[in-house]
């Protein structure tokens, strides 16, 4: 029996220690408890999930995938945003799109919707390697609607331009509002500034300034926003200084000056008031007004409201005197100038050349006014 028991135990022990690894020596490997599967989300990448073209294409995207069904237009809203998560996986595809924080039913779901409808992201990576990653994206509803302030890449006016960078008018960037400062000289039909036979259109082009104070403009585009058609409004002042001593006079048909034998005139100008309006070709090499060279070409029509002969002398006994004459002397009231305008920014210059005589046909010889000066553009 004790033989028996003994036999036993022995078969037990011998037992137990064949199901022991026995080490002999050096030290054990360390054993790998869990392994993260191979799909799970990576918290911290190297390099963040992307939209392809960075955030104003993704803006563009959602502004333009944005619709609204018609029985939503009444619906009201102050700037909510839609909050979204997704995952963008190793392909750049995008799974489990998730609505965190919502406005309302119909909101949401828009978003949801164009969110699946977005092309695949620029996966993250990490160590080289693309990666799963978890993106939240909050969408502004009402730059989801109206457009944000970004410019799109497109070089298409109605969208890229509804907020236009350097301006907030959809028709802007014109190279005609603001001030223009000028000299001016008479040109004979032959192109010359010498009236032999009518010697008092003679005048003196560094004394005959002027002046245009144009209100505004309205570039309309052709090109995205370098080509257009530019227009506007102004008033201008045209101040033309004669050298000799001539004192203009008219009758219905003609207009003639007589020469002052008795005094001699310091000053004797003919001052022009017009409303002028432009049509030009406008060129510019960049979309900012401010960091733009540019060049403007066309014609400018003009209206003479008011025309006045100023003369300035002294009498025998060294009394100033002042006269002056207000009349049309049979002037032409409208007018058409061709123009070039070109410079940087807001600053420029400008050449331009009357078409149509000064004076009515037949009333006197063709005097033509040639302008030359420079400008200061608002940029509105």
């Amino acid at each position: 029996m004790k033989f028996l028991l003994s036999l036993a135990c022995l078969l037990n022990i011998s037992a137990f220690f064949a199901q022991v690894d026995v080490i002999v020596g050096g030290t054990p490997e360390p054993m790998l408890l869990s392994v993260a599967p191979p799909d799970s989300i990576v918290n911290f990448p190297d390099t963040e999930a992307e939209y392809p073209g960075g955030p104003d294409s993704l803006a563009e995207f959602i502004f333009l995938n944005f619709i609204l069904p018609n029985d939503t237009m009444d619906i009201e809203f102050n700037d909510e945003r839609v909050y979204l998560s997704f995952i963008v996986e190793k392909d750049g595809s995008l799974s489990n799109v998730v609505v965190e924080k919502g406005v309302n039913e119909v909101y949401d779901s828009i978003c949801v919707a164009v969110v699946k409808l977005m092309p695949n992201w620029i996966p993250a990576q990490k160590n080289g390697l693309a990666v799963r990653s978890l993106m939240r994206l909050p969408i502004s509803i009402d730059d989801a609607i109206i457009g944000t302030d970004n410019d799109f890449a497109e070089e298409d006016w109605s969208e890229e331009d509804s907020e236009d960078e350097g301006s907030n008018r959809k028709f802007g960037n014109g190279h005609y509002a603001g001030f223009d400062v000028y000299i001016s000289q008479f040109a004979n039909e032959n192109g010359d500034a010498i009236f032999d036979k009518n010697p008092y259109w003679e005048i003196n082009q560094m004394k005959s300034f002027g002046m245009n104070y144009n209100l505004f403009d309205l570039k309309f585009p052709i090109v995205g926003k370098s080509l257009g058609i530019t227009t506007g409004f102004g008033f201008g002042y045209h101040n033309y200084s004669f050298t000799n001593n001539y004192v203009l006079a008219h009758t219905a048909d003609t207009i003639f000056a007589v020469q002052d034998t008795v005094f001699n005139f310091t000053k004797n100008k003919l001052q022009v008031g017009t409303i002028s309006i432009p049509l030009l070709l406008d060129y510019s090499l960049d979309k900012n007004f401010d960091k733009s060279y540019f060049i403007a070409v066309g014609v400018i029509g003009s209206y003479n409201y008011g025309t006045k002969q100023s003369l300035t002398g002294s009498y025998s006994n060294g009394d100033q005197f002042v006269n002056s004459t207000i009349s049309s002397f049979n002037m032409n009231r409208w007018t058409l100038d061709a123009t070039t305008r070109f410079g940087y920014g807001h600053f420029g210059m400008f050449i331009s050349y009357q078409l149509n005589s000064m004076f009515k046909t037949g009333h006197t010889v063709a005097v033509y006014p040639f302008r030359i000066g420079f400008n200061i553009l608002f940029g509105l």
